[in-house]
């Protein structure tokens, strides 16, 4: 009776072990790991300041989303519309040139916010690196964004990344 209930222990230490690791193994493989990066922009003799938040999502080192939060704060209307203008004209050539842009723009009470969202899986990531050779010094061999690339892509701006 001894030995069975000895057995029976040593089958549930066993099955927990490797749920266990199934577990670990799971989250490793289907974890995503998360930057954030933030730059700002105070240009008061232009009359404007601009605040951006990168959230950049990767899987295994490898970028797939990046979601960016622009502001651009001026008391000057005419300075928030060629922003705007400027915004609109880039994210759509680069939506209809490359692919898995959305963007969407609101201009309210003196401040412009714009939300972007690139899928790297979504865009022609080769043509736009041959478009925009320095893209090359941020991808690995495969042509893709790493996240070591990215940091140092956003730093390289002034942003700040954790």
């Amino acid at each position: 009776m001894k030995k069975k209930k000895a057995n029976k222990k040593i089958m549930i230490g066993i099955i927990g072990g490797v749920l266990i690791v199934s577990l670990v193994i799971l989250y490793i493989t289907f974890r995503n790991d998360k930057m954030v990066c933030k730059n700002v922009y105070n240009q008061k003799a232009d009359g404007y300041k601009i605040e951006n938040t990168y959230n950049v999502i990767s899987k295994n080192g490898i970028v797939n989303k990046i979601i960016k939060k622009g502001i651009v704060i001026s008391k000057k209307n005419e300075v928030l519309k060629s922003f705007e203008k400027q915004i609109k004209e880039q994210y759509e050539y680069n939506k209809k040139t490359y692919g898995g842009y959305t963007y969407q723009i609101s201009n309210k009470k003196g401040r412009l916010e714009v939300d972007v969202t690139v899928e790297c899986d979504k865009m022609h990531l080769e043509k736009f690196i041959k478009d925009n050779e320095a893209m090359q010094q941020f991808v690995n061999s495969n042509n893709k964004v790493t996240l070591k690339g990215a940091k140092k892509l956003y730093k390289s701006i002034g942003a700040k990344c954790s």
